[in-house]
């Protein structure tokens, strides 16, 4: 009888091992809010003091209306350790025709004419919040709700975008979908303070359903009409050194005809 019970406990615990962090959120059952969240991108690397010192923390503030006004992502490709670069940088940087950091940009507008942002916090969440609450305002084209599940060593981000209004023929319409890691510590230089080793680092993109920064096609450049639906699911590959309990999904709706691509929407769930 006891030998029975220790391999019944065995069988359980190697059951409970491979269980999901959830249950998958069927993608019929997604809601597509009709509003409007803009997207802050923060170019940031763990070298530059300025990013330490007023970049991060004014990134930091501007969080805290996440999901509500703005979706929010910072983007490293050449910081120390590389583990925190992100594989989409290049594709990020070309497209914004990003030349230095700190560099905030809501949607594809840039906070200053030659880059940079502002060196007080108010001052950059400010910025921030009229931006968004300027887009919340503009008329609702397309809108986007997404879930995510860890499923062994992938994460899986099931994804349903509704259009609003009817597009004509000849614009494709794309979903970049990109996973963020949230408080990361690690070192980070600091203007005026040296290099800070215990620095939280915010909303880092890790990994993306393409190596474009605006994703994958929607529609092919066929017409949409209005109260059309895509629904989508894309697969990425979890680095075991991320932590689950931090990790975010994002979702852009991005329209081509431009560099970069216009954004029509975004959204992110924990």
């Amino acid at each position: 009888m006891k030998k029975l019970l220790a391999i019944m406990a065995i069988a359980a615990i190697g059951f409970t091992s491979c269980k999901k962090d959830k249950e998958e959120t069927p993608v019929g059952s997604l809601s597509v809010e009709k509003m409007n969240r803009g997207i802050l991108i923060d170019f940031s690397e763990t070298w530059c003091p300025p990013c330490g010192a007023y970049g991060g923390p004014g990134f930091d503030a501007c969080i805290a209306d996440e999901g509500t006004k703005i979706t929010a992502i910072k983007i490293y490709g050449s910081s120390t350790p590389s583990s925190l670069n992100c594989s989409v940088r290049n594709s990020f940087k070309s497209a914004f025709n990003n030349v230095g950091v700190p560099d905030f940009y809501f949607n594809t507008t840039g906070q200053n004419a030659g880059g940079g942002v502002y060196s007080s916090v108010s001052s950059n969440y400010n910025w921030m919040v009229n931006k968004a609450n300027a887009f919340a305002a503009d008329s609702v084209v397309a809108g986007v709700a997404l879930s995510k599940t860890i499923i062994g060593d992938s994460i899986k981000v099931t994804t349903k975008v509704k259009f609003f209004k009817a597009q004509p023929a000849g614009i494709t319409y794309t979903l970049g979908v990109y996973v963020l890691e949230d408080h990361i510590i690690a070192p980070q230089e600091v203007s005026g303070a040296g290099l800070d080793s215990n620095y939280v680092h915010r909303n880092l993109v890790r990994t993306s359903n393409s190596t474009n920064y605006y994703g994958l096609p929607l529609n092919a450049a066929a017409a949409i009409t209005e109260g059309q639906e895509f629904e989508n699911s894309y697969m990425m590959a979890k680095n075991t050194a991320w932590k689950v309990t931090n990790l975010k999904a994002v979702a852009v709706i991005w329209k081509s005809g431009s560099t970069p691509y216009k954004v029509i929407n975004s959204n992110i769930v924990k």
